[in-house]
């Protein structure tokens, strides 16, 4: 390879890491009906309000939401993010561009880009959404029909007495 192709290919390289095309996606985790929230922010400079452009995608494809010269605009949305997206615009001076998903769905796994165009940055962010933990639920009647506590009790002043009772027939006989 001649040293003017190899520059070509360094040059490259360097081209996509800056741009951020080969980062490895930040891992966000959820539970389903929770809400997260998904980070993207430009803290080099701040931006004029008519640089705030940035557009958030679901697997490169679906809108999520858009934010152009510092307003929120939903009307290209895709139905399935409508009213399920929160942002906060009086962080958009301070270049937080972060979107919070509400009612999660298994739906929701996958990839999102938030890109801010005017400084060509994108984020890639990786969603994973699980089930809820279980919930404990109370134990099942036995055919016995006391309580497992009165179970124990009883269980456990029979035993005391028994242990008396040793103690009495040891000692004093």
């Amino acid at each position: 390879m001649d040293s003017k192709c190899r520059c070509w290919l360094i040059y490259l390289i360097l081209h996509l890491i800056d741009k951020g095309s080969l980062q490895d996606p930040l891992e966000i985790e959820g539970v389903v009906g929770d809400s997260v929230i998904l980070p993207c922010s430009y803290k080099e400079r701040v931006l004029n309000p008519d640089e705030r452009n940035v557009f958030w995608r679901y697997n490169t494809h679906k809108n999520v939401y858009d934010i152009e010269k510092g307003k929120e605009v939903t009307e290209d949305q895709d139905a399935v993010f409508k009213d399920r997206i929160e942002s906060f615009p009086l962080e958009y001076k301070n270049g937080n561009f972060s979107i919070k998903l509400n009612h999660l769905r298994f739906t929701d796994n996958g990839e999102f880009f938030c890109y801010i165009s005017k400084v060509e940055r994108q984020y890639n962010l990786r969603l994973t959404v699980r089930a809820p933990p279980p919930t404990l639920s109370p134990p099942k009647p036995t055919a016995d029909s006391r309580s497992s506590s009165m179970k124990t009790q009883q269980d456990g002043i029979v035993n005391f007495l028994i242990a008396v009772l040793e103690f009495f027939v040891l000692h004093y006989f």
